[in-house]
């Protein structure tokens, strides 16, 4: 039996088929902030500027970085 499929059915296929791999920028930045406060250096814009984080993007993104770090960091220790 030869069966046609619509192209809905091949994209939700395909998109089904993907793993979700992707990470977020705030969650990349809160790594490096909790690589840093576990390794007893502070974590200041100049820290995260020379991990490579632009002025810009650290304004941005502070904040929500700063709390997934935090929840992180206390489901780790805990």
């Amino acid at each position: 039996m030869i069966r046609i499929r619509t192209q809905t059915e091949n994209a939700t296929r395909k998109i089904e088929a993907q793993p979700y791999c992707i990470r977020t920028l705030e969650e990349r930045m809160a790594d490096d902030m909790r690589e840093l406060a576990f390794a007893d250096q502070n974590v200041s814009i100049e820290t995260l500027v020379q991990r490579g984080w632009t002025e810009s993007t650290i304004s941005r993104l502070h904040g929500d970085a700063a709390r997934i770090a935090r929840r992180l960091s206390v489901r780790q220790i805990a």
